[in-house]
């Protein structure tokens, strides 16, 4: 739709403050495609996008009392873009499947940078679950995992039997591998954060 002059949108502004729904779906087609635009940007999938897309719309209705016609609606429309999307990145750090989902999007979008920042944090996750374990079976985790020594010489070594090894192998295994996913979804979330804001400084600032 072409572009409102700005005389139009001030009146337009005026009729949908009174609750004219004629004028909401005007500025609706005038800007809705921008919208949509700046959201896949913010968000990377398609369908929350769209579903954000129409909270935007929704909350312009809902507060159209707000609205002051001598001032921008695009920025007004701005700024309630901006909040929906970080609303839902706020969602997505509490939902394991909504994280999950943002994590293979960002798998497909991922950059040299923010791969070697996962590394380096996932080693750190390791290391420190390593640490939280009892002295004897942190041990001997790094001599099979890291090192790379068999369950037999592990036993000769420390002086107990295969079984005893094993069972701290089952034990350590557990720990470590529910330590580094709680701390890698703690850093996705505290990375899709800091991506938004970025993201946000770079779209609307």
């Amino acid at each position: 739709m072409p572009k409102i002059l700005q005389d139009d949108e001030k009146e337009l502004l005026l009729q949908l403050r009174s609750g004219d729904q004629k004028a909401f779906n005007v500025l609706y087609q005038a800007y809705e495609r921008k919208v949509y635009y700046h959201l896949k940007k913010l968000v990377h999938l398609p369908e929350i996008a769209a579903e954000l897309h129409q909270d935007v719309f929704l909350k312009v209705w809902n507060k159209r009392e707000y609205l002051d016609p001598e001032r921008s609606f695009e920025g007004f429309l701005v700024h309630i873009t901006k909040n929906c999307a970080i609303d839902f990145y706020r969602k997505a750090a509490r939902d394991k499947q909504l994280t999950d989902q943002l994590a293979l999007q960002m798998t497909e979008l991922h950059d040299p940078i923010t791969d070697s920042i996962a590394l380096k944090e996932t080693n750190h996750a390791l290391e420190k679950a390593i640490s939280k374990l009892p002295q004897q079976r942190g041990l001997v985790f790094r001599r099979i995992k890291m090192e790379h020594e068999s369950y037999e010489n592990a036993a000769w070594h420390f002086g107990v039997s295969v079984g005893t090894i094993k069972d701290h192998m089952a034990k350590a295994l557990q720990f470590v591998r529910t330590e580094v996913i709680n701390s890698k979804r703690f850093f996705l979330s505290v990375f899709m954060m800091s991506s938004l804001v970025e993201m946000l400084r770079r779209l609307f600032l």
